[in-house]
């Protein structure tokens, strides 16, 4: 359910709040997203093993989503992000299709640099080596302005040769 219209943050803000949850999950998995979200060296065991290898790359994989979006690490980001990703904004429900489009919009929110933005973690799932999921309480919020907006941040993993990619990112304001 869509928050009324006066409780949503508007036009270019409200996009900005959206695509930082996006883009905080995604930057923190930058630097880490080729590294972090593949197997380490004790990963590679068969059965149990292998499943709790892809755990653990899958908690490394969002730690490199929300390090780089501390970091507004554009490529560690987009390191993170599946072909087909893509992308829901609560403020007004804009939807990004796909990995080009993601990281287009989030080149200009990286480049904002008067915002911050807490992620912790309310939920989280691995299944396999197959998907993961993770669902962030998080505050956007630009201090100059006094703006605060708490949000839920919702991101769908896939594991794709070797990798954790980000193939869905949606957030909506509220919190849990």
């Amino acid at each position: 359910m869509r928050p009324p219209a006066s409780a949503r943050p508007a036009g270019r803000l409200g996009r900005t709040i959206a695509l930082l949850g996006l883009t905080a999950g995604l930057l923190a998995a930058a630097p880490a997203a080729v590294s972090a979200a593949t197997p380490g060296p004790g990963d590679t065991a068969t059965g149990d093993a292998a499943v709790r290898g892809c755990v653990r790359a899958f908690d490394r994989a969002v730690r490199a989503y929300v390090e780089t979006t501390a970091r507004r690490d554009l490529d560690g980001f987009a390191a993170l992000l599946h072909p087909d990703v893509t992308s829901v904004f609560a403020s007004d429900g804009e939807v990004l299709d796909g990995k080009r489009a993601t990281v287009d919009w989030l080149r200009g929110f990286f480049a904002d640099d008067s915002w911050t933005q807490s992620f912790s973690v309310a939920k989280q799932t691995v299944v396999g080596c197959r998907t993961g999921f993770v669902l962030f309480d998080s505050v956007y919020a630009v201090p100059a302005t006094g703006t605060r907006v708490p949000l839920l941040i919702g991101v769908s993993y896939t594991y794709q040769h070797g990798r954790w990619l980000v193939l869905q990112n949606q957030d909506s304001v509220g919190r849990i």
